[in-house]
């Protein structure tokens, strides 16, 4: 699984991903939000949820029992991570 596009759009980043899944991140300091979807055009796969940041650690996250591998690798990609 590799990101295949990124877009800034509206202060918020858009990740696409080469297995068709799409990630939206919108952080500003200790707090964000996480949008996902498995497939563009399969709306029953849509998630949502927050997120909360000490610095570049995940320190939590809601909306999900685990975050999708797609958004940790676009929290990955924006040097932000779950391990201590």
């Amino acid at each position: 699984m590799e990101i295949v596009e990124k877009n800034v759009k509206d202060g918020a980043r858009e990740y696409k991903f080469d297995n068709g899944a799409w990630v939206k991140l919108d952080i500003d300091g200790e707090y964000g939000s996480w949008e996902y979807q498995e497939d563009e055009d399969d709306e029953e796969t849509y998630m949502e949820g927050g997120i909360w940041f000490d610095g570049k650690q995940i320190e939590d996250y809601d909306g999900c029992f685990e975050l999708p591998e797609e958004v940790v690798a676009a929290l990955n990609e924006l040097g932000y991570s779950l391990d201590d």
